[in-house]
């Protein structure tokens, strides 16, 4: 009696096993991406780099109308402030405007390689320089690339009521500061 129910157990077990065996030597699908490369070389990276750059040359043809200013009145200490203003809320926007950029391609990078490692059946998609050694064949970077160039990114400026204050401020502390400079000079 006891052979009868040992048989259907082992011809389950006889079946099971190549499928057993299969999942336990399974290895994880893995892949490696050079994320410098796909932030230096990618179409909306090269679109982002390129808004700073506009953003900059803006900034510099302010410097320059007052840098022009003082080349006629070195005295002009209104100029003189405006000058040391526009210089620090030019830094502190572009590193904000850079900050935005970076933030929105890295969004987009992230979402697109998961994406593709979803469709791809890896399981892991590792950055290149935390890896040690790989095989050339793991490198997925051109196709991440290639995936990452359908996406659309718009670049607006973080906002242009930032900057707009940011000039307000400065000319109103420009303007404070020559008023309390008038009034100094009247007692």
């Amino acid at each position: 009696m006891q052979k009868r129910y040992w048989v259907p157990v082992l011809s389950v077990l006889i079946f099971l096993l190549p499928a057993l065996m299969g999942f336990f030597d399974s290895k994880p699908k893995l892949a490696v991406v050079d994320m410098q490369r796909i932030m230096r070389d990618s179409e909306p990276a090269k679109i982002g780099v390129k808004f700073l750059e506009d953003i900059h040359a803006g900034i510099q043809e302010k410097i320059q109308v007052i840098e022009a200013q003082l080349e006629k009145n070195p005295k002009d200490e209104a100029a003189q402030k405006e000058l040391q203003t526009i210089y620090a809320s030019s830094q502190q926007r572009m590193q904000v405007e850079q900050q935005n950029v970076v933030t929105l391609l890295y969004d987009a990078i992230q979402r697109v390689m998961n994406s593709y490692r979803e469709q791809n059946g890896y399981e892991v998609i590792l950055n290149m320089e935390v890896v040690a050694a790989f095989s050339p064949v793991m490198d997925v970077t051109t196709s991440v690339i290639a995936e990452v160039n359908k996406q659309k990114i718009e670049f607006k400026p973080v906002s242009k009521e930032t900057e707009q204050h940011e000039e307000k401020q400065a000319l109103g502390d420009d303007a404070k500061e020559t008023d309390k400079a008038g009034d100094a000079r009247k007692q």
